[in-house]
């Protein structure tokens, strides 16, 4: 019997790895352990800028836009205050030249006051209608590009986790 609890010893000790080995074993399993870690948080840390990055990039483009709209208003503006002037001189150019009588400029100048500010109105629901169409527009581009990215990332992820 204790020969072969001896040779039952002796088969466990040629199967078992020395004290020393299974140490190294460790010591590299933890620095991978360690570096794969810090590779994970670098890889987050890159994402997220990427996301910031790509987001800035969307809200400069949004900004440009604004800008762009603005300049086109500027422009429609100044083209109508231009008609404006152009018409004012031409009425005062008759006016003093017409004897026609106050009550009758008076009626006439508070027509003109009407109907502008109803263009007014008109002008400044079309430019609210315009951009909220405009905001739509780029919550949607904004919106379907988030999905994106999330669409991606999953992949990414499910291929990670498939891997280990």
């Amino acid at each position: 019997i204790a020969s072969f609890k001896i040779a039952a010893l002796q088969k466990s000790l040629d199967d078992s790895v020395p004290l020393s080995e299974l140490e190294l074993a460790n010591k590299q399993y933890n620095e991978l352990t360690t570096k794969y870690r810090d590779m994970l948080q670098k890889d987050n840390l890159l994402v997220q800028r990427t996301t910031n990055l790509e987001h800035m990039e969307s809200e400069n483009a949004s900004l440009k836009e604004q800008i762009n709209s603005l300049n086109k208003e500027l422009e429609i503006t100044k083209e109508k205050l231009h008609t404006v002037e152009q018409a004012w001189d031409q009425t005062t150019k008759l006016g003093g030249d017409n004897a026609m009588d106050k009550a009758t400029k008076a009626i006439t100048n508070s027509e003109i006051v009407s109907i502008s500010k109803k263009i007014t109105v008109l002008e400044m629901k079309e430019l609210n209608e315009r951009q909220r169409a405009e905001h739509s527009q780029r919550m949607y581009e904004h919106l379907r590009n988030t999905l994106k990215q999330v669409e991606e990332r999953n992949f990414e992820l499910e291929t990670k986790f498939a891997e280990v």
